[in-house]
């Protein structure tokens, strides 16, 4: 059970960090279109790093990979900002950043795999 609370506690500590450091570089306060880029940068950087992480062992990658990327990428405002695009009939732009995101996320993954 001490595990079990280890990994919990790390998660949550993890967690609280990777959600400060999405704040700081997403800048929440910025405009849209800078927020758009900020979404990008974190969960590309994000996915930069569970490629490297994913060559760890054991409990250290799942807390940083779960509790520090998982609260540092995206996903939900990545999606809530392609639909505002949508919105805003700017569909181009929603599928360029939809693509953008994909094909940078994955080949971050990729690099940071081949790194490690």
């Amino acid at each position: 059970m001490s595990d079990v609370i280890t990994i919990l506690v790390g998660v949550l500590i993890a967690g609280a960090l990777g959600t400060a450091l999405r704040v700081l570089v997403a800048d929440p306060d910025a405009v849209f279109s800078r927020q758009v880029m900020g979404t990008l940068v974190v969960n590309v950087v994000g996915s930069f790093a569970l490629g490297v992480i994913s060559a760890l062992d054991g409990n250290t990658a799942l807390i940083i990979g779960v509790g520090g990327l998982g609260a540092f990428t995206t996903f939900s405002t990545f999606i809530s900002q392609v639909e505002q695009l949508n919105r805003e009939a700017k569909g181009e732009q929603a599928f360029a950043y939809v693509l953008a995101s994909v094909i940078l996320g994955v080949s971050a993954a990729l690099l940071g795999l081949a790194i490690t």
